[in-house]
Order: structure tokens, then sequence, then C-alpha cells
């Protein structure tokens, strides 16, 4: 049969290049030109069509690529589109030339057009050399509004550099989010230094979530008898620095909301108290924080420690040293933290004015961050835990591990947000630095579950930590892809951009 075809064929070709009679090879020849000129349209249109496919793909990675970078010009970003287009495209035998036609950044959108020429081929024979194509591309990012919580490591160990690369990398998140929201109010960011505590600020002394009455079960664990620290700042004519402590198990862990009605809820502001004047029995360390007379003369170490009578006038005596002042704000050198705000301006004044001081409590830091976020107590700042229009995102950021150092007096611990060891906060009186890192992880990894069981989207960043596990961490983050090791402070700022871009991803709308 297919041999039957093939004479056909040829045979009727040849009669047509034969027959002299007429002017059929005139007609034939007049024929085959719109012949020939159909079948080089419809090639030259495939090759247009994939020219056009394969430009649009370009473009959508090149608008894709600017929006994922820190906020630039429409000049620079316009650039950076067609140097990464020219790149993709190369040396095209298809598209000869092509331009960016227009390029836009507003309201969170970027939108770039193209042009391109496409060589014809049997077109040609008509006249026609170049075919033209456009393109367009769009890209908005995520609608979803903001709420994100900056929790940073503000301890000792962050002093020098890695405060001032912190800093940077901070406020240049902030300025890269802050250019692809839509309208200013979708951005709101607090910002929650930690360190050994959290400083809320003293003006929240009469808060409704502060324990004013002295009724929280850990509000005297330090005194001999049931006391209000509030009246023993006031009496020493001392005002309270903001700090607060951890809240008890398993508050420490918990949204629950503070009440009069279970005592355990309510914050307690932070007293460092008076420690012995001498070296007690049985211990080869001084007490460091010691800044009033005992006012009694026992030997007893506790004794000495927990007289609350000794808080009954002006405190007058100030020791200091290069990091710490001593009295009951001692561990309290710490900014306070700033509740979320759309005000960006504020946001990177507030970072800026970070400090490094004291040693590392990482669930206190969390915990803050938590709650400026949370719909109801004590701010009550954030939006419904509900409302798909949001978002709500912590970035938990520390160079160390969690710390409560033995020492070798009565307290076996410098005091902090979770008092001293034997203050039994922890879950545990006493134990090695291992074990004391390990009770407060624990808390931790309670306290991240909690907080993501709740829609909270956590990043976690780890800094030059060269020791121990980050495994407390990674888990802490609400994927994998979100924990962060960072080995060397300068590159905090490109893996903040990272976070950044991530938050603020991209979509394509045409």
């Amino acid at each position: 049969m297919t041999r039957c075809h093939r004479g056909f064929v040829m045979s009727v070709f040849d009669l047509f290049r034969r027959d002299r009679r007429g002017n059929v090879a005139v007609i034939f020849g007049l024929a085959a030109i719109p012949i020939v000129g159909a079948t080089g349209i419809a090639v030259d249109y495939g090759r247009a069509s994939m020219a056009h496919a394969r430009l649009a793909d370009v473009l959508d990675a090149a608008v894709l690529a600017v929006g994922s970078q820190p906020s630039m010009s429409d000049t620079a970003a316009k650039t950076m589109v067609t140097n990464w287009v020219d790149a993709q495209l190369g040396q095209s035998g298809t598209i000869t030339s092509w331009k960016i036609d227009s390029f836009t950044q507003s309201n969170g959108a970027i939108e770039a057009n193209a042009s391109a020429e496409v060589q014809t081929t049997l077109t040609r024979l008509l006249g026609v050399e170049t075919m033209p194509v456009s393109v367009s591309s769009e890209a908005v990012r995520s609608g979803k509004k903001i709420e994100l919580a900056l929790v940073l490591d503000n301890t000792g160990s962050m002093e020098g550099t890695k405060i001032a690369s912190l800093i940077t990398a901070a406020k240049n998140l902030v300025d890269t989010l802050a250019a692809g929201v839509i309208k200013q109010g979708d951005l709101r960011v607090s910002l929650v230094p930690f360190s050994q505590t959290v400083n809320v600020g003293s003006s929240y002394r009469t808060a409704s979530w502060m324990d004013t009455k002295g009724l929280s079960p850990i509000h005297s664990q330090i005194f001999d008898k049931a006391s209000n620290r509030f009246t023993f700042f006031d009496k020493m004519k001392i005002t309270w620095g903001g700090c607060v402590e951890t809240r008890p198990i398993p508050y420490d862990v918990q949204d629950t909301l503070p009440s009069t009605g279970i005592p355990s809820t309510l914050y307690v502001p932070f007293f460092a108290p008076d420690e012995p004047d001498v070296k007690t029995s049985g211990y080869n360390s001084n007490y460091t924080n010691n800044y009033l007379a005992d006012g009694t003369s026992n030997s007893n170490w506790k004794t000495r420690e927990l007289n609350s009578a000794k808080y009954s006038t002006a405190f007058t005596k100030t020791i200091k040293n290069s990091t710490t002042d001593y009295g009951p704000n001692s561990g309290c050198a710490i900014e306070p933290l700033l509740r979320l705000s759309s005000d960006t301006g504020a946001v990177k004044s507030a970072i800026g004015d970070m400090t490094a001081s004291g040693d590392t409590n990482i669930p206190i830091g969390l915990a803050w961050g938590w709650n400026t976020l949370a719909p109801d107590g004590p701010f009550a700042d954030g939006v419904s835990y509900a409302d798909d229009d949001y978002q709500k995102i912590i970035v938990l950021m520390t160079d160390g591990q969690n710390q409560n150092t033995s020492i070798d007096t009565g307290n076996q611990s410098y005091y902090s947000s979770i008092g001293y060891i034997w203050n039994n906060r922890l879950g545990i009186t006493s134990g090695s630095d291992t074990q004391r890192r390990t009770a407060m992880d624990n808390r931790l990894s309670a306290l991240c579950t909690n907080v993501k069981a709740r829609g909270v989207q956590i990043y976690t960043v780890r800094v030059e930590v060269k020791t121990g596990t980050s495994t407390v961490l990674q888990n802490c983050a609400s994927r994998s892809d979100m924990f962060y090791d960072v080995q060397d402070a300068s590159q905090l700022n490109s893996t903040f951009q990272d976070i950044a871009g991530e938050i603020s991803k991209l979509r394509l709308s045409k």
C-alpha cells in the first residue's frame, strides 16, 4: 500500500512536470506559493509560541527574584530584572532582540512588561522576517497581614560586634517587610529583648496583670514572711526597674490570663534580694549582691538573707562593676520590650537601643514574645488567632544555651527571673549546670509546643554556638527549614533577609 501511494504521488508530480499543454506548470507554481506560505506561518507561529512561553517563564522568575530581595529603587530593580532575563535567555537563535517595556513597584506589587522579536523561517518567503511577542508578569506579596514578634538575645555574650550585627540585621528585616506590605498597618512588629529576665517597662507597675498585692506564691519566697516587693521598693526609695519574673509551673509555658482569682497567674515584679554581708560557713565564695546591712548577727546565711525588716529604709549604698548595678534591680540592665506597633521608625529606634547584659533564659523571652501577639492579656494587642487575614510570627534569636550557673554559696545560683535554684521554679532545687540547662530546655520545649498550637509560626536562629546541641531550637521552629544555625554573626543580616523573604513570599498574579 505504501509503495502504491508513493508511486501515485510521484506520477502526479511527473504529469505536472512533463505536461506542456496549456499553463498547468504556471498554475501549479502559483498555487504552491500560498501553500508554502500557510505552512510557513504555521511553523513560525509555533516557534513564536515557544518563544513567548520561554520569555514569560524567564520574566516571571526575574520578578520573583527582585521581590525576594531587600527593597530597592525602581531603577535598580529594573536593572536586576534586565540582567536576569538577559542571563537566562543567553544567545537564543529564536529571539533576536528583546526589551523591558515597563517596570513598576507599587503597593506590594511588582509588574513588568517585555517584548521580543522572533526570526521567521518559511514565512520569509512572504516578506515577513520577524514576528513580535509580548509578555507581562505581576507578582504581589502575600495578601496576609503580619504580626511579628522579634525575640532577641541581649545577654552579656552578645556584647560588641554581635549586638551591633544583630541591630543592623533586625532593622533591615523591618525595612524589607515594610516595603512589601500593601499599606501601613498591614505590618505590626513587637520587640522583646531578653537575657535572664524581660523588662516590660516600669509604667506597668499598676497594671491589672501585675501582682501588686503580693498574692502569688512566689512573691514572698525570698523573704521570711509575707511581703510586698513594691512596698520595699517604695521604702528604699528605688524605682522598680520594670523587669518581671517567670510565672510558676505550669503557667510559665501557658497563655492563661493573669487573674487575682488564680494568684499564680499574676506577674511578679523582679526583686533581687540583699545577700549576706559575710562569707558563711561551708561555702568558699562571697555573696555578690550585697547592698544592705543584714540587720541580724545570726550566723545562718538564710536567716540573714531572708530578713525582710532590712528593706525598711532608703537605699543609699551603690556598688557597681563593669556590668552590674547591685541592688533590687540587679540583673535588670536590659531595655524594655516594645508592644506591637505599625510605626516602623519606633521599632527600629527600640532595636537600636538594645544593649548586652546578663545570662540566658530563652523561655521568658519567648513567653513575652507570645504575650505581645496574644489577642487577650496582658496587652491584648494582637488580632484573634482565628483571623485568617493575619499571620502571627515569632523570630527567636539567641547566641547561647539556657543557663543557670551553679556557684559556691548557700543560694547555689545567681538571682534571676526564676529566683534562686532552691526556689524550685524549674522543678528542681539543685543540680549541675547540665541538669539545670536540661530543666530549662524542657520548659522551653513545652512552651514552643503551646505557642505553635495557637497557629503562631516560629523561626529560630542560633548564632556562633560552638558547644552543646541545637536540638531544642530546631524542634522549636515550625519547620526544619525555619531553623538557622549561623556560624558567624556577620551572616546575621543575610539570614534575617532570608527570613524576611520567606515571610513576604511573592505569588504571581498573572
